[in-house]
């Protein structure tokens, strides 16, 4: 399989030979013109890697956009800093995974991509410490590989935004449980408090790329002043919901 990786702020040449030593580990990087390009590919793209120049996005006034990235993805975070030792912290506090000097031969960074690559392809237990999310498992209709960011419904592979593949990982994880905004705003995108409208649109999106017909869903189910039910299986009705519409 060939993995993707974006480039953010990093000069011509150190890109170019970066790209070139990564090929070997079937890495292939996309280079961003701006961390705004970057931002649009993060959410339309499947990535498995994201590798970034500090001193670039400290010119662009941008440092913060790394904490964004962790709500829609769970890709590694390189950063490559002039002063490690002293950007460490404050990168790893914004979501980066590791943060080493630029100066460094490229041999040695593509190295260390490879490393963290291998660590969420192979390794990556994402919020699962037992180990249930880094395996491909299939639950009713729908297949999902979440090591490499595959669904496949009634055999026919389906591409999905990072936000929409986390929320039917989501929703995978846990079938026939009516879920609330706020569970997955906290548990599919780790985002904190009510976020009402920002679920009704993935959840839109989600059911176009995955319903046979979209005005009658039957894999996500709308429950009336509550939330979301994922099914799983095409024929399967909610005809035990009633009851929690009831005691509102």
């Amino acid at each position: 399989m060939t993995y993707s990786g974006l480039a953010v702020g990093l000069a011509d040449e150190l890109y170019a030979a970066l790209r070139n030593s990564t090929t070997q580990y079937n890495l292939c990087f996309t280079a961003s013109v701006s961390v705004r390009e970057a931002s649009h590919l993060l959410n339309h793209q499947t990535f498995h890697l994201l590798i970034a120049d500090l001193e670039y996005l400290r010119d662009k006034r941008q440092t913060e956009w790394l904490s964004g990235i962790r709500r829609i993805s769970f890709i590694p975070v390189i950063i490559l800093s002039d002063a490690p030792e002293r950007d460490l912290g404050g990168m790893i506090q914004l979501g980066a995974d590791i943060c080493i000097s630029g100066r460094c031969p490229c041999s040695t960074i593509a190295n260390l991509t490879y490393a963290q690559l291998r660590r969420y392809t192979e390794y990556n237990h994402y919020n699962d410490p037992g180990g249930a999310g880094v395996s491909s498992f299939q639950v009713g209709d729908i297949f999902i590989d979440s090591a490499r960011r595959q669904v496949e419904v009634h055999g026919h592979l389906v591409s999905l935004r990072p936000r929409e593949f986390s929320l039917l990982l989501y929703f995978m994880r846990n079938p026939r449980i009516v879920l609330t905004a706020e569970q997955i705003c906290e548990h599919a995108w780790e985002m904190e408090g009510s976020y009402n409208r920002g679920v009704s649109g993935p959840v839109a999106l989600l059911r176009k790329a995955i319903e046979p017909d979209i005005a009658n869903p039957r894999y996500i189910e709308t429950i009336p002043r509550i939330g979301y039910r994922f099914t799983a299986y095409h024929g399967e009705t909610c005809d035990d919901c009633s009851s929690f519409v009831g005691l509102l």
